[in-house]
């Protein structure tokens, strides 16, 4: 079994994607990320009539920049002028590796799973890395790709639970 035969399907977030418009301010995306308890909103854009096109996304860290900035504006202004964009997504075919490759490349820590178009869940650095940890198998595949060593956040978190596990078993 490899990383590049197991669809991220299977570890994708079983929990809805969180979305807001992108006409809202940051207040209302705190509001949203703190009652759901989620680090991650993706903005929604129109599309025809309703809001469900996805067209970016704002996270906590995007939230501490803002706040940390002394551009006082940037807190009422509209969420398209401070959303991360494009989005970057992956399609529900995609692999574990795909999954890892990509958010490797773009220096992202959340993926939006589409089909054909239509948003259908997200997966994250922590979903791959419990996947990882859950199907112990898949750490060769890894290690020989060297996925792992090039995925910063998610090597530190490996390193952290593995070793961990080790020490604790001794």
């Amino acid at each position: 079994m490899s990383i590049g035969s197991i669809p991220i399907s299977n570890f994708m977030s079983s929990r809805d994607v969180m979305t807001e418009r992108e006409h809202q301010n940051i207040c209302s995306f705190c509001r949203i990320m703190h009652e759901n308890n989620v680090g991650c909103v993706v903005i929604v854009g129109k599309s025809g009539v309703n809001y469900t096109k996805p067209v970016a996304i704002i996270t906590e860290r995007d939230v501490i920049h803002i706040l940390g900035s002394l551009d006082q504006a940037l807190r009422y202004a509209p969420l398209r002028d401070i959303m991360s964009k494009p989005l970057i997504t992956i399609s529900i075919n995609s692999s574990i590796k795909d999954a890892i490759q990509t958010m490797q490349q773009e220096n992202i820590r959340h993926l939006v799973i589409v089909e054909k178009e239509k948003m259908i869940r997200m997966i994250t650095d922590k979903d791959i890395f419990k996947a990882i940890m859950n199907n112990q198998a898949l750490i060769p595949s890894l290690l020989s790709n060297k996925l792992l060593t090039e995925h910063k956040t998610l090597y530190n978190q490996f390193n952290e639970c593995w070793f961990g596990d080790i020490l604790h078993k001794h």
